[in-house]
């Protein structure tokens, strides 16, 4: 069994507390559209209840527990809320195409049979906003017909997957107890203690289209968020600046 994860956190006014779900509409539209019959975990924050929401029956809308202060918390709370197998990691600032969740999902089998001696930990879709080779843009110029980087078309290992919409498997995720609590560097410490205990990280065919930074970017500049993320890093994990960025403390 497969569970969608999906928080979404907006902050409002009283003028704009349901226009703020926007983009909760478009992506769960997307879902009932491209995954359907699939259960799906909404767990919302905000100053009111999200309406007028796309109709799915397995859709199961839950308001976040007091004290989730970060995306992390957000996600690690979804995550316990489902007892499914497999989870689908998805932004609500997130839009699926037709052939995402059939090809991320194909490409999980694929890694099976393929490299049946690697471990899989994220499998991650690509994108046009996020770092890495798991964004389009990324690829050799000179090989880029008019569309696509031939790329793009291949199933690839990454050190990290910035899990936009990624897979991963319920046990794995908690082998390592979820996210990490902070916004900024989650991701790539989540991949990074995965590594650590063997897991490998693939970046899908699928592609998914994502706006970014609609929830944590609400009122910080992107220097804020790098110095919170910097000094809870400096504080909680060390090891992650010494070995991935060359920082010691």
């Amino acid at each position: 069994m497969l569970s969608i994860l999906l928080p979404a956190a907006r902050r409002s006014t009283p003028e704009d507390a349901q226009t703020v779900w926007g983009d909760l509409r478009v992506a769960l539209a997307s879902v009932a559209a491209y995954a359907p019959g699939v259960d799906v975990v909404v767990g919302w924050s905000g100053r009111e209840r999200p309406e007028h929401l796309p109709p799915n029956p397995h859709v199961r809308l839950l308001e976040q527990a007091e004290g989730i202060t970060t995306g992390s918390d957000a996600w690690n709370w979804c995550a316990r809320q489902t007892d499914a197998d497999e989870l689908l990691i998805l932004g609500d600032d997130c839009v699926l195409h037709p052939d995402s969740l059939r090809l991320l999902l194909e490409d999980v089998a694929v890694v099976a049979q393929v490299a049946p001696q690697l471990t899989p930990g994220f499998v991650g879709a690509r994108s046009n906003y996020v770092k890495g080779v798991q964004n389009v843009r990324h690829g050799d110029p000179a090989t880029r017909p008019a569309i696509r980087f031939p790329e793009e078309d291949q199933v690839l290992i990454a050190d990290m997957v910035v899990p936009v919409a990624a897979w991963i498997r319920h046990e794995t995720f908690d082998s390592v107890g979820g996210f990490p609590s902070t916004n900024w560097f989650a991701d790539d410490l989540i991949c990074f203690d995965l590594a650590a205990k063997g897991f490998t990280h693939f970046v899908s065919r699928s592609y998914v289209h994502h706006v970014g930074q609609r929830a944590t970017g609400q009122g910080r500049s992107d220097h804020d968020l790098w110095d919170q993320g910097m000094a809870w890093l400096r504080e909680n994990r060390p090891d992650f600046l010494r070995e991935k960025m060359g920082i010691r403390t």
